[in-house]
C-alpha cells in the first residue's frame, strides 16, 4: 500500500499583479505632478498665461504613461527655441525646454516617487 498525495496550489498572481499596475500608474500620475510644478518653475512668465496653461493628463494605465500638457498656441515655440533669450525679470528661472530640462534633471526624485509608490509607500 502506498501512500499518495495531491499537491495543488491556487495563485493570486493576477490580483498581484493588477496591484502593482494600479500603484506604478498612480506613482507615474504623483510623479507627473511633480514634474509639472518643477516645469512651471522654469517657464517663461510675462503675464503668467503660459505658467497657468500647464497640466497634467493623467494616465489609466502603465503602457500610456501620463503627460505634462502646456496648452497654450506659443508653448511649442517657446519650449523648442531654448536660444531665445528669455527675460528673467519676473522668473530668474526662466528658459527654454523647461518641460524636458526639469524632467532629465529630476529624474532621480520622479524615479523615486515612482518606486515609492510601486512598493506600497
Amino acid at each position: 500500500m502506498g501512500v499518495r498525495a495531491t499537491v495543488t496550489m491556487t495563485n493570486n498572481f493576477g490580483a498581484v499583479t493588477e496591484e502593482i499596475e494600479r500603484r506604478l500608474v498612480a506613482g507615474e500620475n504623483k510623479a507627473a505632478e511633480r514634474g509639472m510644478a518643477l516645469a512651471v518653475d522654469r517657464s517663461p512668465w510675462d503675464q503668467g498665461t503660459l505658467a497657468g496653461a500647464h497640466t497634467v493628463e493623467p494616465a489609466t494605465d502603465s503602457q500610456e504613461g501620463a503627460a505634462i500638457i502646456v496648452d497654450t498656441p506659443y508653448a511649442t515655440r517657446l519650449h523648442e527655441h531654448p536660444e531665445y533669450d528669455f527675460s528673467t525679470d519676473a522668473n530668474p528661472s526662466a528658459e527654454g525646454k523647461w518641460v524636458e530640462n526639469a524632467m532629465v534633471e529630476n529624474k532621480a526624485e520622479l524615479g523615486d516617487i515612482i518606486r515609492t509608490e510601486v512598493r506600497g509607500g
